[in-house]
């Protein structure tokens, strides 16, 4: 005899009409049975991979876009609704959720417990679980990206080197730093800023220094090996590229500290003007491996 959730699936399957089915799967001609779809579970995959490196729901459907990836559905384009759908849907495993649409709801109310098994899975549990702690840390940080430019590619990776705080992209006109918030919500800080252009090619001159690529063999030099292509064709393709910078280093950095004022600032009055790129100002890398790099700026 089958196992209870086999058996269950055995009758949904082949005893009763499917009406629809997941993206990456297509109904049988009789409608008794689905169809993997090989190139749309590389898709979703490839989804899962994205956000699990950090990205956004609409970063990742930008991204989908300018690789005139097919949309999934009649849509000609990506969405930030379908990708979050498909991030939280767990028939990404294989499971079957049962709904009753009863009294007119559009979402359903699920009916019974879930059924594992039920459909050709895309990914597996562990991959969809990294994903969802990926989502998780993603809004508590804001480091999902939501613009298709990436303006700051060091988005939700920065820190104040003295209270610990987050360091956000500040525009002020064609004036676009790097500032403490706390400097930013006038509630204490040293009153300093870097300027956005040269903090982003000090950092992407330091990661590609030869010297830094030494210090790594295997799988972590092969990464840094991408970053630095990528940040060398950088003014080639701008997009894909700082897309790839970005997600490279969403894996790579554990922490990027940044003192705007050196390594002794001098204490600011709260009215005081917010002054940028002080001479002495240098940033501290620490990557995957645990080891920490200082940095200085490209005058």
């Amino acid at each position: 005899m089958k196992p209870a959730a086999d058996w269950t699936k055995h009758l949904t399957m082949h005893q009763k009409k499917i009406s629809a089915c997941p993206g990456w799967l297509a109904l049988s001609k009789d409608r008794l049975s689905f169809i993997y779809l090989p190139d749309r579970a590389e898709i979703v995959r490839k989804i899962f991979e994205l956000s699990i490196g950090g990205l956004g729901s609409y970063s990742i459907a930008n991204h989908l876009d300018r690789q005139n990836v097919p949309a999934f559905g009649p849509a000609p384009k990506w969405d930030h609704t379908t990708i979050d759908s498909i991030l939280r849907n767990r028939a990404t495993v294989g499971e079957h959720q049962p709904k009753s649409y009863a009294g007119g709801s559009k979402k359903g109310l699920p009916v019974g417990a879930p059924i594992p098994d039920y459909y050709p899975a895309a990914i597996d549990e562990a991959t969809f679980q990294a994903a969802q702690k990926a989502r998780r840390r993603n809004l508590a940080t804001g480091r999902g990206r939501k613009g298709e430019n990436f303006t700051n590619i060091f988005a939700g990776l920065t820190t104040c080197a003295y209270c610990g705080g987050k360091v956000k992209f500040h525009a002020n006109g064609d004036s676009k730093s790097l500032i403490c918030e706390r400097v930013l919500e006038g509630s204490g800080c040293i009153r300093m800023a870097w300027s956005y252009k040269n903090f982003e090619s000090s950092v992407l001159y330091f990661l590609i220094h030869p010297a830094l690529l030494e210090c790594f063999v295997g799988e972590q030099r092969a990464i840094l090996v991408d970053l630095a292509g990528q940040i060398k064709r950088m003014s080639l393709d701008p997009y894909n590229t700082r897309f790839g910078i970005m997600s490279i280093m969403k894996v790579a950095l554990t922490r990027l500290e940044i003192a705007s004022a050196g390594s002794d600032p001098t204490p600011t009055l709260p009215e005081a003007l917010i002054c940028r790129d002080d001479p002495t100002r240098f940033f501290t890398i620490k990557l995957w491996n645990g080891s920490a790099y200082v940095g200085v700026p490209i005058v």
